[in-house]
């Protein structure tokens, strides 16, 4: 294992318009509410401006801090073998890649893939990401690749287990989630385990795509508030199943 360097790992932030959005319209109509609030219904616009400034605020909360708790909570209850063989889709700036390298010995390999998209997540690249991997000293066992998730370059039966972090449902349609789901399922071994954690209301979608393609013991349970993107309305789930 090579060791941690003094450097700081960098973390991006999700989708980065969004939370700033919600944090200025929060403050323009609080703002429109303090110099006009004599009309009957003022109490509609103060409680949408508390409503929008607290969605930012939970927003940041979810992407700095949630997601990763979310991630910790559910690597505490899973055995991960020195050897084994991980891929992580969608990897980002390697927050989840990281937690499982650094479970790894010298014969396991992380791998993380990404299309590097600056719309999916603030300042994302692969040579931040990689250099996060050599600040957490993990860079001896992992690796990047730039790729689809609907096209993997990757081998069939290749991993033991197949993660992704609020990726999928940047794919669009659904016709291609589940095409990138299958790619997914095609690169895990026979017993490996896939782990999603994703939001925008499509955890149904992925439980029948997944029983379609011959997953068993899938579970989908609630992220809970570290999962809220702004609020209970764009909540996370979890998503696991074992390639039969």
């Amino acid at each position: 294992m090579n060791q941690p360097t003094h450097k700081r790992i960098t973390r991006g932030i999700d989708a980065p318009f969004v939370p700033i959005m919600y944090l200025i319209a929060g403050i323009l109509i609080l703002i429109n509410w303090a110099f006009s609030h004599s009309y009957p219904t003022s109490w509609v616009t103060l409680t949408l401006g508390i409503v929008m400034l607290a969605g930012g605020l939970i927003f940041f909360h979810t992407t700095l801090r949630g997601k990763y708790i979310i991630w910790q909570k559910i690597m505490s209850n899973m055995s991960i073998p020195k050897d084994a063989q991980v891929l992580d889709l969608g990897c980002g700036h390697g927050a989840v890649l990281i937690e499982f390298a650094q479970r790894l010995g010298a014969h396991g390999h992380a791998t993380g893939l990404d299309l590097w998209r600056q719309r999916d997540q603030s300042n994302n690249g692969s040579e931040q990401t990689q250099a996060n991997l050599v600040a957490s000293g993990v860079d001896d066992r992992t690796s990047l690749l730039t790729g689809d998730m609907t096209k993997l370059p990757t081998g069939d039966n290749a991993y033991d287990f197949v993660v992704s972090s609020f990726a999928f449902h940047n794919i669009k349609p659904a016709a291609q989630r589940k095409i990138a789901l299958s790619e997914a399922v095609r690169t895990l071994k026979p017993g490996g385990r896939l782990i999603i954690v994703d939001t925008n209301h499509n955890d149904r979608e992925y439980k029948v795509a997944l029983q379609d393609l011959g997953l068993k013991d899938i579970e989908l349970k609630s992220a809970g508030f570290n999962g809220w993107w702004s609020g209970p309305w764009m909540s996370s789930y979890v998503i696991q199943g074992i390639k039969k």
